[in-house]
């Protein structure tokens, strides 16, 4: 029989029951059996870890928020000064680990950069608190990826994950109230007319993914075209029409009116234009909340 140091004896009989003991150290080692099979299924994807230490249960009766799309629902929010949220309500959900923790900056799940950059939730969030009376924890939801087209969504390179997301989403029963979508800057602005339907009918189905696992699902579409360019007026009306043929999609605003000054290099928005839709979002929300 194979003989265990008095270190290792120490480390079976009291240090792993404790572990378990805990709901807080059990989550833990979820995330990190989580992160491991995520890495080993995308090992080249950015990642934004989520600190042990931030980790809480999530909470049974929230509003849960999810922002989709391209690189402004990333971590690329320029931030000219600090935007402090100490509000305790206020959670992220992992979906690459599978828990909660309390929410900050970077937002996990999503691409983007670190250091003085953020994300447009910390802005939404700041104008639902200081704009409405809330009675439910909130959760926000990252999932966006910079330079991608509805199709690739739709059946391209991130399909596969869009799914893995959704699965995600109902292993761990976390129903998306309002899910908010910004994306546009990098289809074809000058396209002919065949492939605006084909944007039609890929916006189409992945809305009709995530209203399938979940009806009660409003979605918040932005009209966006503009990233060092000019207006897409064929892009804007396909996205007006998945707007009016759909009762459970909604516009939230429409970002091509924000110019220069809103943006640090003529197509990511500074803390002003982040402001600005930060607060559109925010009214989205709370008139179903009233």
């Amino acid at each position: 029989m194979k003989k265990f140091s008095p270190l290792i004896l120490i480390v079976i009989l009291i240090i792993t029951p404790s572990l378990f003991a805990s709901k807080i150290n059990r989550l833990r080692l979820s995330s990190l059996i989580n992160r491991y099979n995520y890495n080993k299924k995308y090992p080249k994807e950015s990642y934004f870890s989520t600190s042990f230490k931030h980790i809480v249960p999530c909470p049974k009766e929230s509003i849960n928020i999810a922002y989709f799309g391209q690189s402004n629902h990333g971590n690329i929010i320029k931030r000219e000064k600090n935007l402090n949220l100490p509000y305790k309500k206020v959670f992220t959900y992992d979906w690459r680990l599978g828990v909660c923790s309390k929410f900050k900056e970077p937002l996990a799940g999503v691409d983007g950069r670190a250091g003085a950059f953020g994300h447009i939730s910390s802005d939404t969030i700041f104008f639902l608190k200081k704009n409405y009376t809330l009675p439910n924890n909130i959760i926000v939801l990252g999932f966006s990826k910079g330079g991608t087209r509805a199709q690739d969504w739709a059946s391209g390179p991130f399909a596969e994950k869009l799914d893995f997301f959704l699965k995600k989403l109902k292993k761990d029963d976390i129903e998306i109230d309002y899910l908010l979508w910004h994306q546009g800057e990098s289809e074809i602005k000058n396209a002919n007319r065949i492939y605006y339907q084909n944007y039609i009918k890929d916006m189409q189905l992945i809305f009709k993914k995530f209203l399938t696992i979940s009806k009660k699902t409003k979605i918040g579409m932005a009209l966006v075209s503009v990233c060092n360019s000019e207006k897409s007026k064929s892009l804007i009306k396909s996205q007006r029409s998945i707007i009016q043929k759909n009762d459970s999609v909604f516009l939230t605003l429409n970002t091509d009116n924000l110019g220069n000054i809103y943006r640090y290099d003529g197509c990511h928005f500074n803390s002003l234009g982040a402001s600005v839709i930060g607060e559109k979002y925010a009214d989205f929300i709370g008139k179903f909340n009233k």
